[in-house]
């Protein structure tokens, strides 16, 4: 059993000294003008991809020690660059090493890595980590199943690096790992999946969450109780999206990340969009379900929020079609009603039965739902909301 500490609103370490080295950037140069060093952390300004939007056409991005080069995509299209020094490179492998070591990858393993080393950061998030760790890391990329497959047997790969849904179909295809690290999807936030792809590659499977602009951010240890925040790369935060203040421990809020050391670029504040929990224990900072929907589209629903985002996961989760499906909101006598009408019917329907799935949208989501519907027809409309 994990001991949870006492809720507080913490700042990272020597919060003074970071803004104080932030405040000379030209990102930040104006945010932080009136902001004492010493101000409580809370009252620091958030940061926005929008706004990194605004600081790239300004040019207010370019890091002259920079020596790598990322892209990203970021809000109307296009994308933007993001910016390491050495010393980023470095520091972002040495906080990676020791959260793969905790996971459980040895140095010598051969590890076998399934995500894109284009433009975007893809693979090159791990390989940091992995290559400071000492590990033989393949940076193979995505697809070619079957030149995968190959790899993975004549190097005796024990580890794999992927996407879950890929590596799902690399186990069903023959693949056997001892250990796959699992990111770029949702994963531990879907109720059987972990356990649906642990079955087919015969290995533990563990979640993995990073970010383009952040890089690595949290893994989890084998004990698989929760991602373990890279707190020596990053300080993490949860906040209600609405008012952007930090929620307590344990509750649900977008997760905003600041770099504790990062050079060019460094995040103060950012705010990833990402919805998660947080708990800070005795052993670490931990995400104990892993991100499980985005704030995009928040609704208040008999008082409660409710993330279409995080709904979709969950439908997932009872083998329902996460891809369409339609939440209704209407009202009737002043009060607020909830219908979710899901394409499937017979077989494709859930595995507990129609009224435990509803029993447990009120448990997860504190909301009553008062109407559930299969139709196997159904073309999925997102979110109608008829409220007047």
């Amino acid at each position: 059993m994990t001991n949870t500490l006492a809720t507080s609103a913490l700042a990272p370490p020597d919060a003074p000294a970071l803004l104080a080295r932030l405040r000379a950037l030209p990102l930040y140069r104006e945010a932080l003008a009136s902001v004492p060093d010493d101000t409580d952390w809370r009252d620091v300004p958030l940061l926005t991809r929008e706004r990194l939007t605004g600081a790239w056409a300004a040019g207010e991005l370019l890091h002259p020690d920079a020596v790598r080069v990322h892209l990203t995509p970021h809000p109307g299209g296009g994308w933007l660059p993001e910016y390491a020094t050495r010393a980023d490179v470095e520091a972002h492998g040495r906080a990676g090493a020791a959260a793969f070591a905790r996971a459980g990858i040895r140095p010598r393993d051969h590890v076998q890595v399934a995500f894109g080393y284009h433009r975007f950061a893809g693979g090159w998030l791990m390989q940091d980590g992995l290559e400071t760790l000492g590990a033989k890391t393949i940076p193979f990329g995505p697809g070619e199943s079957e030149a995968q497959l190959e790899t993975l047997t004549r190097l005796g790969v024990r580890v794999l690096v992927s996407a879950p849904s890929f590596a799902q179909r690399l186990g069903e295809a023959g693949a056997q790992v001892e250990l796959l690290i699992a990111a770029g999807e949702p994963f531990t936030s879907i109720a059987g999946r972990r356990e649906r792809v642990q079955a087919a590659l015969g290995c533990t499977a563990l979640d993995c969450y990073a970010t383009s602009e952040a890089g690595l951010i949290a893994l989890e240890p084998p004990e698989q109780n929760g991602l373990r925040v890279l707190s020596d790369w990053v300080f993490v935060e949860v906040l209600d999206p609405e008012t952007g203040q930090p929620v307590p421990d344990g509750e649900r809020g977008e997760l905003v990340v600041t770099h504790l050391g990062k050079e060019a670029m460094p995040l103060l504040r950012f705010r990833t969009g990402d919805l998660t929990r947080l708990e800070r224990r005795e052993d670490g900072t931990f995400l104990p379900d892993g991100v499980f929907g985005n704030v995009g589209g928040m609704l208040k629903v008999k008082g409660v929020k409710l993330f279409p985002r995080e709904v979709a996961f969950w439908l997932a989760g009872h083998g329902l079609d996460h891809t369409q499906h339609t939440l209704c909101l209407w009202s009737r006598g002043g009060a607020d009603r909830v219908g979710l009408t899901v394409r499937g019917e017979g077989q494709d329907g859930p595995r507990d039965g129609l009224e435990a799935v509803q029993a447990d949208f009120q448990r997860r989501f504190a909301v009553k739902l008062d109407a559930l519907t299969l139709d196997a027809a159904h073309e999925g409309r997102g979110v109608v909301d008829e409220r007047t």
